[in-house]
This record gives structure tokens, C-alpha cells and sequence, in this order.
């Protein structure tokens, strides 16, 4: 027999839990209340991201039929493809003296191959020919080449025009001798110097861009300097910190074991200027994004950045005579104080010196910090990184290959692979000219979607979304025939119809599959009602009796209304009523309350 004490505590400990119940539905509703509110804000949000969107690419079209309106609407790039000439000697005098034994001769000088073709020695410069391959068919040896003519419909590459097409071009020419040897050595002669006038010629296309810069105006006085940084990239010879200095337009880098090992950078060729903290991340840094390439040692660049690093090894001496009294959570606790008190020493440093800069270019250059908060993961290159965005840019400083991509050259940036269940997405992004090729910055975070979209909408940026990956090379192209032309026909518009017609038909394999589900849920619970019989006998209850719901049917109704059914099923088979009353009769209940079928 329990204490009367004991009942008290039960019934108390009833209540409680009634009331806690109760409690709970209650906070519960609330919870529900505040989910649909935050639902309903986020979608206002996305109705006027897709009304500011919508104004953005009308905008974006009339300012394209604006800019490419006129006479010269046609094709952006006027650049055609012309028939180039080479000459290899201006006259017959320059020839090499060995000509006269019509043999096959290398001139590196002149870059020409000389061929004997009817007893003349016709000179081919090397630009003309296409490749060299030697054969060999019994006692003999071949030497086959071949040149680059107009017509030739293989390769990936544009087709050569022509210069004037009733001239007769030469496609190959085949010598025969039996100097093994010597047509050998010949064809890796060739091959060669073909392989160097392809390099020369590389070099030369890479290097048209790179300007030359003003001359740095160095201060009299003694200028400001920080000192103790690491440029990037790094100049030849051993990786040492130098000094930078600001003078009256621009900045110096000179480095301390050589004094002709310099980086001179003219506020006139600054096109963006960043300061990045060392708040998470290993470097603090002042990166400078340029206008022009330039030349630092031996690389092209158009990024140039100073930083220092924002921790040292430490190393623990442990046997002093504080470690006697000490546990060693104290040195471990000063050690990270110190390092806190560094990182902010070295932040106020480089921003100062940062907005120094800023200072002494007169308004020419600003200072801008990227935001952290707002940054997301991608693969603009090989590796995902973090990518900031900024007051102007969105920027990856901490780690080359940089990335600083200018929001007002931004044409507009499309969402590919955004698809309901995948992990990311990609992002391209096509610049107001046209002749360059789109940025590409692949999986980025699903998560981060609605974040990316709010944070290009907040800075008038035109995005649009789809389910696949387009061919940008075949679009480009296509604009670049005829923008005005791309304009007229509604331009990016084509991309906010796709992203609509992907929409409306993943929503509408969403209600069909709903549907499916609905009706397949149907089909079960009408199997599971006539399989009641073998749940019947597979159940036992327990020693109360099962409650029903009110709004339940009793089990004898549900008895009769199977019966009906078979009998039902029977007469439409043929089979006949049968014995309908041995149908329709119940059988008996089981001890807990379940109606055996």
C-alpha cells in the first residue's frame, strides 16, 4: 500500500505534465505563427527582386539599342580576317650564297625555308608552312610539306581568307633522296624553328596590351614608408621583405638585396586599390588592381599585392622558472592575447598606410575593404575559394590566382544548375564588352543562392537563373555579329524566359508528382482496408479496451461495408451473389476490441 504522500506527488506530477503539454501546444502555435510571417517576408523580398529584375533588363535593353544604334550598328568587332604576306628577302642578292646547289636549306636568319622547284631556289617563309613529315618506301626517303592554304576545312581553327581567288595555291610539295639522314635532320630543322616563330609570335600577342607606364616623381623629402612586406608576385632571386614608399604619384617596392630589383606603380594605372585585414586569415594585405599589365621580373600582371604575415612560429620553452609554478594554461592564454594584440597592431598599420595612399593620389584612388559577412565559396579557377564581395568589386586577394571582377562592367550574371536537390550552382558572368569572354565561377553553395541573388539585386545587377548550362562561345559570337541586331530581338530577355518556362515546368512536375503521391497514397489506404483481416489477426491488444475516435465508424459497419464490396467484385466477375447472409454476417470480435474481416 503506497503513502498517501506518494498519490499526492503523482497526481501534482499529472498536472504538471497537462500544463507543460499545454504549454507546449501553445508555444508551438506561435513557433508555427512566426514561420509563416518569416515565409511571407521572403517571399515580398523575392517579388520585388523579381519586379527590380525585370526593370533592370528593360533598362539593360534600351541602353544596348541606345549603344549600338547608327550607321555602324553591324558587327562589334570590325576586325575581319585578312590574307597575310610574308616576305622572306626583298631582293635576289640576299639569297645565301649555297643556293646555286639547289639543295634544301634552313635560313634561321631570315626564317624562310629554301626549295629547289625547276632549277630555281625558291625562298618560303616560315609562317606559310603548315607542318613537315618525312616517309620511307623502300631504297627511298620522302620529305612532304605542307603549307597553309585558304579552303581548308579541317582543324578547329578560323579558315584562312583569301587574298585573291583566282590564284592558285600550292597545298604540299614531296621531295625523294636516299640520304636518309640528312631529310632527318631537315625536317627537325624545320619542325624548330617553326616550333620558335610560334613562341616569338605567342610572346608578341601576349605582350600588345602591356603599356608603358609614367615615370614615378620621387619625393625630396623623406617619403612614408612601410616596411617589412612581401610583394606578389614575388621578384627573382631570394624571397626577402623590402620597403614601400609612397612618393608624389605612386608607389615604389624596392627590394633590399638588389637596388635594380623594383616595383614602380604610377596612381595614374590604379584602377582599384584593397585592404584586407588579417581578421581570419593568415596575411594581412594592400592589393592594387591595375588598368594596364605591366611587367614584374618576367610575368605579365595586372594584380600587384603587399602583405605580411600575421602570426610567427612559436615555440614553447618549457624548464623556465615559471613553468615550476605553473599549470601552462597561462602561457597559452598570454600567447594568444599577444597574438590578438599583433593582428590588431598590424591592421591599424596597413590600413593606415592604405588610406595614406589614398591620400597622396588626390581623389584618383579609393580605399576598399572587402566584406567578409557577405562572401561565398566558388571555383573561379582551379581551387574554392572565398569570394568577397566589396563597394565596387568582388574580390579572392588571399591566395593567387586573384580575382577582382568591377561590378560596373558587369553586363549581367546568369545562374546556371540551379535545380531543385543539387548541392551548388554556377555563375557566369558576361561584361558590357562583349570581345571578352565570360567569367565562369562554378559550384557555388546552393545555400548561398538567396544571398547571391539579394546581395547582385542591392547593387543593380541584371540575374537571371536556369536548370543547364549554356554554350556562352556560340552566344557570344552570335552577339558579337550583331548586337543591335540581339538588342532588337529582345536581348537577355531570352534567359528570364527560359528561367520562367524551367520554373513553371519544375513547379508543375512537382504538383504531378504530388498528385502521384496522393493517388498512390489512396491506392495503399484501399489495400490496407481490404488487408484489414490480416492486421486483425496479427494485432493483439492489451488489457484495455481500444478507443475509437468519434468521427470513426464502428467496426460491425465497416464489417458489412467490406462484405459488400467482395460481393460486389464477385458479381462483376460472374461468379454470382453466393451465400449473402454468410457474407454480411459479422464474426466475431477478438478480446481487444479488433473485428476479424
Amino acid at each position: 500500500m503506497q503513502p498517501s504522500g506518494w498519490v499526492r506527488w503523482v497526481s501534482k506530477s499529472k498536472k504538471h505534465a497537462s500544463a507543460m503539454e499545454h504549454k507546449g501546444r501553445s508555444a508551438g502555435g506561435k513557433v508555427l505563427r512566426s514561420r509563416s510571417k518569416t515565409a511571407t517576408l521572403d517571399e515580398s523580398i523575392l517579388n520585388k527582386i523579381k519586379e527590380h529584375q525585370k526593370e533592370l533588363v528593360k533598362q539593360k535593353q534600351e541602353e544596348g539599342l541606345k549603344r549600338f544604334a547608327g550607321e555602324d550598328a553591324g558587327a562589334q568587332d570590325t576586325s575581319e580576317n585578312v590574307f597575310k604576306k610574308y616576305e622572306s628577302y626583298r631582293r635576289e642578292s640576299q639569297l645565301p650564297t649555297k643556293v646555286d646547289d639547289l639543295r634544301i636549306m634552313v635560313d634561321h636568319r631570315a626564317q624562310s625555308v629554301i626549295l629547289p622547284i625547276n632549277q630555281f631556289a625558291v625562298p618560303f617563309h616560315v609562317k606559310t608552312l603548315k607542318n613537315v613529315s618525312t616517309s620511307f618506301e623502300g631504297d627511298y626517303t620522302y620529305l612532304r610539306i605542307n603549307f597553309v592554304t585558304p579552303g581548308q576545312l579541317s582543324g578547329k581553327k578560323e579558315d584562312v581568307p583569301f587574298d585573291d581567288p583566282d590564284a592558285t595555291f600550292i597545298r604540299n610539295i614531296s621531295y625523294r633522296s636516299t640520304d636518309a639522314r640528312h631529310f632527318h635532320e631537315l625536317s627537325n630543322e624545320i619542325t624548330e624553328m617553326r616550333r620558335i616563330a610560334l613562341k616569338r609570335e605567342a610572346e608578341q600577342k601576349e605582350m600588345a596590351d602591356v603599356v608603358e607606364q609614367d615615370q614615378l616623381i620621387l619625393n625630396k623629402q623623406r617619403p612614408l614608408t612601410l616596411p617589412e612586406v612581401f610583394p606578389r608576385p614575388a621578384l627573382e632571386g631570394k624571397r626577402v621583405p623590402g620597403h614601400l614608399t609612397i612618393h608624389q604619384n605612386g608607389v615604389r617596392f624596392m627590394s633590399p638585396m638588389r637596388q635594380d630589383q623594383k616595383i614602380d606603380i604610377p596612381f595614374s594605372n590604379v584602377k582599384h586599390l584593397f585592404y584586407q585585414s588579417c581578421d581570419k586569415e593568415l596575411i594581412v594585405l594592400i592589393h592594387f588592381h591595375l588598368k594596364a599589365p605591366v611587367m614584374v621580373g618576367k610575368r605579365k600582371t595586372r594584380d600587384i599585392q603587399f602583405y605580411r604575415e600575421a602570426s610567427d612560429v612559436q615555440f614553447d620553452e618549457t624548464g623556465n622558472r615559471k613553468r615550476r609554478y605553473r599549470t601552462g594554461d597561462e602561457d597559452e592564454i598570454e600567447l594568444e592575447q599577444e597574438e590578438r594584440r599583433r593582428r590588431h597592431m598590424l591592421n591599424k598599420e596597413f590600413k593606415h598606410f592604405a588610406q595614406r595612399i589614398a591620400d597622396a593620389s588626390e581623389g584618383r584612388v579609393q580605399v576598399d575593404i572587402p566584406y567578409r559577412d557577405l562572401g561565398f565559396n566558388g571555383v573561379p579557377s582551379r581551387a574554392s575559394v572565398l569570394l568577397q564581395p566589396t563597394t565596387d568589386c568582388l574580390v579572392h586577394l588571399t591566395d593567387p590566382p586573384f580575382l577582382v571582377i568591377t561590378l560596373s562592367e558587369i553586363e549581367i550574371v546568369h545562374l546556371e544548375r540551379v535545380q531543385y536537390g543539387l548541392s551548388s550552382f554556377d555563375m557566369v558572368f558576361v561584361f558590357s564588352d562583349f570581345s571578352r569572354t565570360p567569367l565562369h565561377v562554378s559550384s557555388v553553395p546552393s545555400s548561398s543562392l538567396d544571398d547571391v541573388k539579394q546581395w547582385l539585386d542591392s547593387v543593380d545587377v541584371c540575374v537571371t537563373e536556369g536548370a543547364v548550362n549554356l554554350n556562352w562561345g556560340a552566344i557570344m559570337k552570335t552577339i558579337n555579329e550583331d548586337p543591335h541586331a540581339f538588342f532588337q530581338e529582345g536581348g537577355w530577355g531570352f534567359l528570364q524566359a527560359d528561367a520562367s518556362d524551367v520554373s513553371d515546368e519544375s513547379e508543375s512536375e512537382q504538383e504531378s508528382e504530388f498528385d502521384s503521391d496522393l493517388d498512390d497514397g489512396d491506392q495503399e489506404s484501399t489495400e490496407y482496408s481490404e488487408s484489414g483481416s490480416e492486421f486483425g489477426e496479427s494485432e493483439e491488444s492489451g488489457s484495455e479496451p481500444y478507443e475509437d475516435s468519434e468521427e470513426g465508424e464502428d467496426w460491425d459497419e465497416l464489417e458489412r461495408k467490406a462484405a459488400r464490396d467482395d460481393q460486389k467484385r464477385r458479381r462483376e466477375r460472374g461468379e454470382g451473389s453466393g451465400s449473402e447472409d454468410e457474407d454480411v454476417k459479422p464474426k466475431k470480435k477478438s478480446k481487444g476490441g479488433f473485428g476479424k474481416l
